[in-house]
């Protein structure tokens, strides 16, 4: 019962074409940074899905973005929070595929994004390496700077 008055605090609103199997991870992830409001889909660009997120009480907007990045064998999915001056609040790896390169979810890596605005990342300069990870490492920070890019047009 009170799951789903929490679930339905976050509303998903317009014709999404996020994936069900990423609805639960979103909304409690969102929920859990942000807190509640209305997820709204924009569009899809690239292979990637932007979505717009205004809190209940106005003070904590969003953009929230679905996209992939390829490993050295597979694909991984993740969705990352981008807050109205372009740092990053929070990044998840919701689907790695490839018994390599899993690392990269390690929340602790992860955190080097955050916070920092106006910042052009590269691997192995402001983002550490990652040991059994640099294909996946690489292909995720190139994607991001891909986003914040395209966020700031």
């Amino acid at each position: 019962m009170v799951f789903a008055l929490i679930s339905l605090l976050l509303i998903f609103s317009g014709p999404s074409p996020m994936r069900e199997e990423y609805k639960k991870a979103v909304d409690k992830n969102i929920s859990a940074i942000l807190g509640y409001g209305e997820l709204k889909f924009l569009h899809t660009d690239s292979g990637k899905e932007y979505y717009s997120f205004r809190s209940s009480e106005e003070r904590n907007n969003a953009s929230m973005v679905l996209s992939s990045a390829k490993g050295r064998f597979e694909s991984f999915d993740y969705m990352i929070i981008i807050n109205p001056d372009y740092e990053i609040i929070d990044i998840k790896i919701l689907k790695y595929r490839s018994e390599y390169g899993y690392e990269i979810s390690n929340k602790g890596w992860l955190k080097q994004f955050y916070s920092k605005p106006d910042t052009r990342f590269e691997y192995r300069k402001n983002i550490d390496a990652l040991s059994g990870a640099t294909f996946s490492a690489q292909s995720l920070v190139n994607d991001v700077n891909l986003i914040i890019d395209y966020l700031k047009k």
